[in-house]
């Protein structure tokens, strides 16, 4: 998949949890609401870090003046997100204010990827070619990877490094383990 293929489906991953926010709030189910909403948490976490550490990068270098301000403000973006996410996670699903707090982050989450999907992607579209998309596509899944690695506890890394049949686990640090588990990635 080419960069701004992986961005997108991206976005509709966040939309269709959205959607099931909605559903359970409307069910009046804190503790789907809460669930759900770690996914949301979990899903951006991951998705603004490989465009904060990626894809924003590689357009700035690449693009010109226009480009720059819409990553800049993409970044912005993103840290207002931060705060509402921190936000909510110090909060109570069955808070009344926690409906509102994460119909403010939706809202903000949806404004920023219309705002990518119809200014930014088509520009970044042209300014590279088919190939380049595609190396940064594969560069996008790579850093998901290690952004999901990075965030694991060493005991689920050591599940996962035992379902890939990876040797020597228990010998291994945290580090020796991501390395270990992404080298199956390759």
């Amino acid at each position: 998949m080419d960069a701004i293929s992986v961005l997108t489906d991206d976005h509709h991953k966040a939309r269709g949890l959205f959607t099931e926010f909605r559903a359970a709030h409307k069910a009046d189910d804190a503790e789907k609401m809460g669930s759900v909403a770690r996914d949301i948490f979990d899903e951006l976490d991951t998705h603004t870090a490989i465009e904060e550490r990626v894809f924003y990068p590689a357009i700035k270098k690449a693009g010109g003046k226009e480009l720059e301000e819409l990553t800049d403000e993409s970044n912005e973006e993103h840290h207002v997100v931060d705060v509402l996410m921190n936000e909510l996670r110090d909060m109570s699903p069955s808070d009344p204010a926690f409906p509102a707090k994460m119909t403010v982050l939706m809202e903000n989450v949806e404004h920023h990827a219309g705002e990518e999907e119809k200014e930014m992607f088509p520009q970044v579209r042209n300014l590279f070619s088919e190939t380049e998309l595609k190396e940064l596509g594969m560069a996008l899944d790579r850093e998901k990877h290690v952004y999901r690695l990075e965030n694991k506890t060493v005991d689920e890394l050591q599940q996962e490094a035992s379902a890939l049949e990876i040797d020597g686990r228990s010998g291994m640090d945290r580090s020796a383990l991501v390395s270990a588990i992404l080298a199956q990635y390759r």
